[in-house]
């Protein structure tokens, strides 16, 4: 990385900014025209916008802007705290806390959001990490120069590690839109004599720390949704004391939820997917009343090879055996093959699968019972 590197960056983000403007005034200027030549314009608009986008996204050391509250006097019953903004350089390390892109999607949309608090984020100032040499990059991976001013390390929490990244892409994305820009609240400095005692800090802080379990996930999703799935699925889960993933599988036709759309959910977003409550009961119920065990209903294994069964078409037929048919497989197993199955070691899933096709094929007459003693 160079100057000449970084202007050349620069150069980038004014002609994507150009062309940009240049077909918003194009598409502004033909509104009352065709409409195969407005929907053109627009498509061109969008094509515009993302490509101002990555051209943002490219740049070195692009400044963040930040609230920085200093106390200027504190007391067991007062204190006073002195704000000054500035635009400054965050950098990451090896050592900082990852986020996921579904993270920083979802952040994005949350740090507009008023219930979100305005809790204390740390920095610490870069020259900690220069003097021991450790690399630094900016918020679009770019390596920072040592001895760079006005750059600033996150000190991270379960809290705020994922707010530099999402509140950087939100003021991309309003950059583009021409919107406001976000300024970053309650920054506080820390001041520390070296990298070890940096990490002890945040290891302090954070070694206890953790987001909501599956169980509490889901808890939480049926609460601020008020959605029957999620009830159902968190019902179900603490009934059977299973795993979140599995009754979601059993109650949403053997397909798991997205990250994003948990995230969602937790935030009262319900989504929209197909499911049927009725038919993850009538699973669960039947193989209930055939006698599998409850540690055994609340593995993967059973629901999968149910699944795969039930979007399985035999030979001769143009349709697949679907769930009435498993579950009618399944009310004919007797008790030798209930145990047996449950006893299956390897390759769970294939071979709980096969044994329910061999029963199917019996019951109805493709194979008959000497073939398979």
């Amino acid at each position: 990385m160079n100057d000449k590197s970084s202007i050349t960056k620069a150069q980038a983000v004014e002609e994507a900014r150009k062309a940009l403007e240049d077909k918003r005034l194009f598409l502004d200027n033909n509104k009352g025209e065709d409409s195969n030549i407005v929907r053109s314009a627009t498509a061109n608009v969008s094509k515009a916008e993302k490509a101002y986008a990555s051209a943002l996204q490219a740049v070195e050391r692009p400044v963040t802007k930040v609230e920085f509250w200093e106390v200027r006097e504190s007391t067991e019953e007062v204190e006073i705290i002195d704000k000054r903004k500035k635009d400054i350089i965050i950098a990451t390390s090896l050592y900082n806390m990852n986020v996921t892109n579904v993270n920083v999607k979802q952040g994005t949309r949350l740090i507009e959001d008023t219930r979100l608090e305005d809790a204390p984020l740390f920095l610490v100032e870069a020259k900690l990490f220069d003097d021991a040499e450790e690399e630094l990059r900016d918020l679009n991976g770019n390596i920072i120069p040592k001895g760079t001013p006005n750059v600033y390390v996150p000190v991270d929490t379960s809290y705020g590690y994922w707010r530099w990244k999402s509140c950087h892409e939100y003021n991309i994305n309003a950059t583009v839109k021409e919107t406001s820009i976000l300024t970053i609240k309650n920054v506080r400095l820390k001041k520390f004599s070296s990298l070890q005692e940096f990490a002890q800090y945040r290891g302090v802080n954070n070694v206890l720390s953790r987001s909501f379990n599956g169980l509490e996930k889901a808890g939480n999703a049926a609460l601020a949704t008020q959605q029957e799935f999620y009830k159902k699925v968190f019902k179900k889960t603490k009934e059977l004391k299973a795993n979140v993933s599995v009754i979601t599988k059993y109650y949403n036709m053997g397909k798991l939820l997205s990250l994003q759309t948990w995230n969602e959910a937790m935030l009262g977003i319900a989504g929209s997917f197909e499911y049927d409550l009725s038919v993850g009961d009538l699973i669960i119920e039947t193989l209930q009343d055939k006698k599998f065990k409850i540690g055994f209903i609340r593995q993967r294994y059973m629901i999968d090879a149910i699944i795969q069964l039930a979007n399985y078409t035999p030979k001769a037929s143009q349709d697949k055996i679907g769930i009435e048919g498993v579950i009618n497989t399944i009310k004919s197993l007797d008790s030798e093959m209930v145990s047996f199955m449950e006893a299956i070691t390897l390759d769970k899933v294939n071979g709980i699968y096969s044994e329910l096709l061999t029963q199917y094929l019996k019951n109805n007459g493709v194979i008959k019972k000497e073939q398979v003693a």
